[in-house]
C-alpha cells in the first residue's frame, strides 16, 4: 500500500463536520488487496461483512492523444458502505450518506487504514478539501483490476437484494 505522510488536521476537520465523509467515502486503490494472499477473498470478507461496497464508475477516462475514451466500458471499485448502504437492501448509490467510519470525533480508522482517497484528502481552512488521487484516479487503477472484483463478487453467497 502507498505509504503517504499523515496530512490529518483535526481542528479543519472537527469545525468542518467531516463533510467530505458525510457524503460518499473515498475509494480504496487496488494497493490494499494486492498485497494479501488471495485479493479477491480480501475484498469479498469486506463485502459479505457490508463494511465495503462497489462503486460503478461508468467510461473509462482517457488522456488526449494517449488513449481513446470508452464510454461503453464500466469498472467497480471498492469503498467503505455508507450508514444506509450497511443496513439496508434500500441500495442507491446516488443518495449521500455518512461513512460507516466516520463517529462524532472523526474517522474510527488509523490514517495508514482509511482509503488511498480519504489518505490523500488535502485539508482545507474554508473547507474546500481536494484530493489529487479521486475517481478518475481511482478508475484507471482499478481498469486492470477487474477480475479481483469478479472473482469477489462471485464468492459472494446469493442474498436477494443485496448488491455489493
Amino acid at each position: 500500500m502507498n505509504v503517504l505522510q499523515n496530512n490529518e488536521h483535526r481542528s479543519i476537520c472537527a469545525r468542518c463536520g467531516g463533510q467530505c465523509c458525510r457524503t460518499r467515502p473515498g475509494i480504496e486503490a487496488p494497493d490494499r488487496f494486492l498485497a494479501q494472499s488471495d485479493p479477491a477473498a480480501a475484498l469479498a470478507e469486506l463485502l459479505i461483512r457490508r463494511e465495503w461496497v462497489l462503486e460503478t464508475h461508468y467510461g473509462v477516462p482517457y488522456t488526449p492523444g494517449v488513449t481513446a475514451p470508452d464510454p461503453g466500458r464500466i469498472i467497480q471499485y471498492p469503498r467503505p458502505a455508507t450508514v444506509r448502504e450497511q443496513k439496508t437492501d434500500d441500495y442507491d448509490q446516488s443518495r449521500a450518506d455518512d461513512c460507516i467510519y466516520l463517529t462524532p470525533t472523526g474517522c474510527s480508522l488509523a490514517f495508514d487504514s482509511r482509503p488511498r482517497m480519504c489518505r490523500e484528502l488535502v485539508p482545507d481552512s474554508c473547507f474546500e478539501c481536494e484530493t489529487p488521487w479521486g475517481r478518475r484516479e481511482a478508475a484507471l487503477a482499478w481498469l486492470h483490476h477487474q477480475d479481483i472484483v469478479q472473482a469477489a463478487t462471485a464468492a459472494l453467497p446469493p442474498q436477494e437484494g443485496f448488491h455489493p
